[in-house]
């Protein structure tokens, strides 16, 4: 069985890329194709670090959070801004 974002933060603590390839597979799987991810997640990830900049990941409760839901939207939003601009 594959652990949902949610169980895959509590077990292993709270990973922002983790998280941004969680919205990728799962908001963005047409646009990025499987073998495509990780490499896109990589490049991506360092224009995120201001978005992740502005939430508590560090706190041991995040990922149970409202912060939490808040954070995917953004990611989901900057994803698709991001892939508007430069594609995949």
């Amino acid at each position: 069985r594959s652990l949902v974002g949610s169980e895959m933060c509590i077990r292993d603590s709270f990973s922002p890329y983790a998280l941004l390839l969680e919205v990728v597979e799962n908001e963005f799987s047409e646009e990025v194709q499987e073998q495509e991810r990780e490499a896109f997640c990589r490049e991506i990830f360092p224009h995120l670090k201001n978005l992740f900049a502005g939430y508590p990941t560090t706190d041991d409760t995040f990922a149970l959070s409202p912060e939490h839901d808040l954070l995917y939207t953004e990611l989901t939003g900057a994803i698709m801004l991001y892939l508007e601009a430069y594609g995949v």
